[in-house]
């Protein structure tokens, strides 16, 4: 694999949060943190379409299946590892998905490196109640086609 000299995929997104939070508890919580990428960062104001999930709303709220076009193409590389258990999965970091991560995380300026690490931070851990209910509050045009609304506490 040639060097990365440039941010410019989604591959790239999704390998930059692995970097920060090297194991993720189901595709849902994937899913809703791409999408707080998305929304609430200058880093993808500075990269924008050329990263872009497009995401739209469906039954657990925004949803965007380039998600899962990354998640098999990361598992395939061997970047990441897929665990199942019952209807969970969990998604961890290789060592040869860490270090891609830091040569993509190199080419990244500091300010969106500390922006990309504060946000995972907020919400990485987040119990995914909270996590989707934080979400369904602040975008609520994403929840049009939620099938658990009504499960959530969630402002109006």
């Amino acid at each position: 694999m040639g060097r990365i000299d440039t941010i410019d995929r989604r591959t790239d997104v999704v390998l930059l949060l692995f970097g920060y939070q090297s194991e993720i508890h189901g595709v849902t919580r994937l899913q809703k943190l791409l999408f707080l990428i998305e929304q609430e960062t200058e880093f993808f104001q500075q990269y924008g379409e050329a990263v872009a999930f497009e995401f739209a709303p469906y039954k657990m709220g925004p949803f965007s299946e380039h998600v899962y076009e990354e998640i098999e193409f990361l598992d395939a590389l061997g970047a990441i590892t897929t665990d199942s258990t019952g209807d969970r999965r969990l998604f961890t970091l290789t060592p040869k998905g860490e270090k891609i991560a830091a040569e993509v995380e190199s080419q990244l300026e500091p300010p969106y490196r500390e922006e990309l690490r504060e946000l995972v931070d907020a919400y990485g851990e987040l119990p995914l109640t909270e996590l989707l209910e934080y979400v369904y509050s602040e975008y609520p045009t994403y929840t049009t086609e939620s099938e658990i609304i009504e499960d959530l506490d969630v402002r109006s």
